[in-house]
């Protein structure tokens, strides 16, 4: 079974770690790939580092940029972008594409590419990674970001955790995601 994922707003930690995930992703063009981490937490996939390469993978980790839905398509983090007023349909699209597919070539198709991403170490990634995500919670920034979170709520946490980078919704107006009604 082939699972596909559309992602339509700006991506958290959680919903990026689940869609890394997933076989075909398609997302807005203009929708904020946030880092994993710029205070609390650390890769736990390791999924950026094989879709992206070492470089890139590094270089996004250690600066705490976003990726646009367009720019993450053009360097394969994920498989397309749409605007947002398409993406419902070209997903849809995609869908019934699969459907035309016998459920057994698709299981083997995507068991040979995982078997590719096992051969390339990703299981010792993914077994590393939630071991240094819980050992960088308890950080003293990551504390910090916990009390923050706990005496002003997860808003104003992630409002001052941002706020040096100037992105996401302290970014300019033409920068934020935009729902379907805008």
């Amino acid at each position: 079974m082939a699972y596909l994922r559309r992602v339509s707003s700006i991506c958290s930690k959680i919903l990026l770690v689940c869609q890394i995930n997933i076989d075909i992703r398609s997302a807005v063009k203009d929708i904020q790939f946030g880092p994993y981490a710029r205070v609390w937490g650390c890769h736990l996939t390791g999924m950026w580092i094989y879709r992206l390469g070492l470089a890139k993978a590094k270089y996004y980790a250690l600066t705490g940029e976003w990726i646009s839905g367009k720019e993450a398509a053009r360097i394969e983090r994920i498989n397309f972008s749409y605007p947002l007023e398409e993406l419902d349909q070209k997903v849809q699209e995609l869908a019934e594409k699969l459907t035309k597919i016998p459920m057994t070539q698709l299981i083997a198709m995507k068991l040979i590419v995982n078997q590719a991403y096992d051969n390339m170490g990703l299981q010792g990634t993914q077994v590393l990674g939630p071991i240094l995500d819980g050992a960088m919670r308890n950080t003293p920034e990551g504390r910090q970001f916990v009390r923050d979170a706990m005496a002003k709520g997860v808003k104003a946490a992630v409002i001052k955790r941002d706020a040096p980078f100037g992105d996401y919704s302290q970014g300019p107006k033409d920068e934020q995601p935009r729902k379907k009604s805008e």
